[in-house]
């Protein structure tokens, strides 16, 4: 059986799930896109290793094809 690969439509949601279930973030929905297997995050996030770790999360999502980091870490 030919398992169809999953829509970016359905890439965004599973990677919108994951961030919601996530307590060190406040990463929103609004700073995420996917176009053809490739996710886009943008925006201000805490910190590097914040940004890294969400850079992680959303690699591990099966499907996506590659990130585009577009993030800024905050000033401390």
């Amino acid at each position: 059986m030919v398992t169809a690969a999953p829509t970016d439509h359905m890439l965004r949601a599973e990677i919108v799930a994951r961030l919601a279930e996530q307590q060190w973030t406040d990463f929103g929905e609004q700073n995420v896109n996917v176009v053809n297997g490739i996710a886009n995050l943008w925006g201000l996030v805490g910190s590097p290793s914040e940004r890294k770790a969400l850079t992680s999360l959303v690699e591990g999502v099966p499907g996506v094809t590659e990130v585009r980091d577009e993030m800024i870490p905050g000033y401390q």
